[in-house]
């Protein structure tokens, strides 16, 4: 229970195991009803262990609320219970027996429940408190149901090595022979019409380095694009080599890179590079903005001046340059901040990639795994920015979709490549350690190959996980567990678990 930890933070707590109570009244009243309740209990042989009880105070305590909390507390005798409260001279009148804790910064301080050893207590600044109601309030919105040719995603009931269900409504959309005529190299034209995934690449841009825009390293020759054939091999791409077809876009547009930590082609990491490379992201990610949207947030404990603005925003113009139009890719606003169409980032490509692939049942595997070959690492790996919660949220979801996707495809049909799922599976594992659906589809792929080590480190890990984070498994992870423990015989390769 917590109490004077502020009314918004209050609403924000999860409710399952933090409880905010208005006073200390109200806490000493609380506490009375558990010792009544233990004591009707008493000598019941089936009466479960009590939960620990734990008060943590950081209001105003007067004189008559702390005797009443010492009197619930003496009446407690062996509860397990612990009250955290402000040193003031009426909470030592009412626990003289009390530690003193000292919460200066940088002092240290001797628990003897936690050992003899002094540890550090951890300490919030105003701008850490700020962005962790942030991220309450982002983590309480309700999700937002896929739209367009993510609705194509393999359903996450949908594990690896099991039959796929009836085709989406969106693959029985009919075409004229007309409208399969005049595009007779994709075989789902009016999908792709209808949901807006694009029919051709762009190339991918240079990785981003520390050489100014037009100046080459001696030696240097731009990489061949990725092959469907390397990505099914489960190597990532490296910066330097496109993840796929070159198209029409011109190799030295610049590219943002947010699949892992984000780095701007032509702006260095010294100075402040990194400033100006986090207000590239914030340009591209949310186009249109004003000035003002800009500097709050950039840092929304101290906004930017306007001047502090247009300093950063003339070096991302110096530091990019002009497009082959002469058009510089970062234009003075009209109606908002935003780039150059040719300016791009790893975010669009990998979405450019997982919609081709995903609109694409029978040929697009080799597009989800170019889309995978792009991650880096976690987006946005190393930095948070608050601006960022939701788009960074949408991107892992992505990611995880897109991998489950490419698990379940590989895991049909006559000869299913099982090393090629579990690749899928686990990369999408390194952006998420949290995501159950590929829990499963990792459990059913070892199963399916007969590795019973696989999935006892499949289980083992998964477990450990939900014990870190404190996540209750889904009932169909639990099945699934509890079918793969009992050591029957492995399912077929087209047999659902």
């Amino acid at each position: 229970m917590t109490v004077g930890l502020g009314t918004r933070l209050a609403t924000l707590l999860p409710r399952g195991r933090v409880r905010p109570l208005p006073h200390v009244s109200a806490v000493a009243a609380d506490l009375g009803a558990l010792l009544l309740e233990v004591h009707q209990q008493t000598g019941d042989t089936d009466m479960p262990e009590p939960l620990p009880w734990i008060l943590v105070c950081a209001g105003d305590v007067d004189a008559e609320q702390a005797w009443q909390l010492a009197d619930a507390v003496s009446a407690a005798r062996d509860l397990p219970i612990a009250i955290v409260l402000p040193a003031n001279d009426a909470t030592r009148a009412a626990f003289p027996a009390a530690e003193n804790i000292a919460t200066a910064p940088g002092t240290l301080v001797t628990l003897p429940q936690l050992g003899e050893e002094p540890v550090q207590l951890q300490r919030l600044t105003d701008e850490q408190y700020r962005q962790y109601p942030h991220a309450l309030q982002v983590a309480e919105e309700p999700a937002e149901p896929a739209a367009g040719t993510w609705q194509l995603a393999e359903a996450h009931e949908q594990t690896a090595a099991a039959p796929r269900p009836e085709p989406h409504p969106l693959l029985r959309i009919r075409t004229s022979d007309g409208e399969a005529a005049s595009d007779p190299g994709s075989p789902y034209p009016a999908l792709l019409a209808s949901v807006g995934a694009p029919r051709t690449m762009k190339a991918d841009p240079p990785a981003p380095t520390d050489t100014p825009e037009g100046e080459v390293v001696p030696g240097e020759t731009p990489g061949p694009a990725a092959k469907t054939g390397d990505a099914a091999d489960g190597l990532a791409a490296e910066p330097d080599e496109p993840a796929a077809d070159a198209g029409d876009e011109q190799p030295s547009a610049p590219e943002i890179s947010v699949l892992g930590p984000l780095t701007v082609s032509g702006i260095t990491h010294s100075g402040h590079g990194p400033k100006v490379a986090a207000l590239a992201a914030l340009i591209h990610l949310r186009p249109g903005r004003t000035a003002e949207f800009l500097c709050t947030a950039m840092d929304p404990v101290n906004p930017w001046s306007t001047r502090t603005l247009q300093i950063r925003l003339s070096e991302i113009r110096s530091r990019l340059g002009a497009a082959p139009d002469g058009q510089p890719y970062l234009p003075r606003p009209k109606h908002g901040y935003s780039f150059h169409p040719d300016v791009t980032s790893d975010w669009r490509r990998f979405q450019d990639l997982a919609t081709r692939g995903l609109a694409d049942p029978q040929g697009g595997t080799g597009d989800l795994e170019n889309a995978l070959a792009l991650l880096r690492g976690k987006p946005f790996e190393g930095r948070d920015f608050s601006w960022a919660d939701a788009v960074q949220q949408e991107m892992i979801s992505r990611i995880i979709d897109t991998a489950h996707t490419l698990a379940v495809r590989h895991t049909e049909g006559d000869q299913p490549d099982l090393d090629a799922a579990r690749r899928a599976a686990l990369r999408g594992l390194e952006i998420d350690e949290t995501a159950e659906v590929l829990y499963r589809d990792w459990m059913n792929i070892e199963w399916g190959a007969g590795n019973t080590a696989g999935v006892r480190k499949a289980i083992a890990r998964l477990q450990q996980v939900a014990r870190t984070y404190d996540i209750s498994l889904e009932p169909v992870t639990e099945q699934l567990i509890d079918l793969v423990l009992a050591d029957r015989t492995a399912p077929s390769r087209t047999g659902r678990a």
